[in-house]
């Protein structure tokens, strides 16, 4: 077994953990303790199997810990307990109609990617959001490239349809008479 650097490898990819949890969840304490989850579990598989792509892994590992971080906001939400919220937008006079919007965007899909099956969102995330190709998706969750396809060609078909309400209005030209 190698020993790895921890501080080392913290300061590296730390602002990268971060960056991502941050996306996912949109929230600071939650992102804190997520980054703290993501490093504990980089350091138990590092015991258990050889890690050849920290950044691929940590990577997974940060968007894995955060859409549980999203799953657990929304039960929290459904059972009435504080600070079980979803992202909340908060327009302001600042922001362009076009920033508004997509703010909205970004809390629905938040909530809709916590009600997908756990690997359908994590591999939608990394390939749509952290654009990590399909065979480093493969490696991380264990799996071909083949199936991180249908596992992204599923939650596609799932977050088209719940996102609907927010695709443009056809163009004149595209209407069919």
């Amino acid at each position: 077994m190698k020993a790895h650097d921890w501080d080392e490898l913290y300061r590296a990819h730390g602002p990268m953990v971060w960056a991502t949890v941050c996306r996912v969840l949109n929230d600071h304490a939650d992102a804190l303790d997520c980054c703290q989850e993501v490093f504990l579990e980089a350091f138990r598989q590092a015991r258990d199997r050889p890690v050849d792509d920290w950044p691929s892994l940590l990577k997974w590992l940060s968007v894995r810990r955060a859409i549980d971080g999203l799953r657990r906001r929304k039960r929290e939400h459904a059972l009435g307990r504080p600070g079980g919220d979803a992202m909340e937008v908060v327009p302001s006079r600042e922001l362009s109609s076009e920033s508004v919007e997509l703010q909205e965007l970004m809390a629905c899909l938040t909530t809709e990617l916590a009600a997908l099956p756990a690997r359908q969102a994590e591999a939608f995330w990394l390939r749509s959001v952290e654009q990590m190709s399909y065979a480093e998706i493969a490696v991380q969750m264990q799996t071909d490239t083949n199936a991180v396809g249908v596992l992204i060609h599923r939650a596609r078909q799932t977050l088209c349809q719940s996102l609907s309400a927010f695709a443009p209005s056809p163009t004149p030209a595209q209407v069919q008479p």
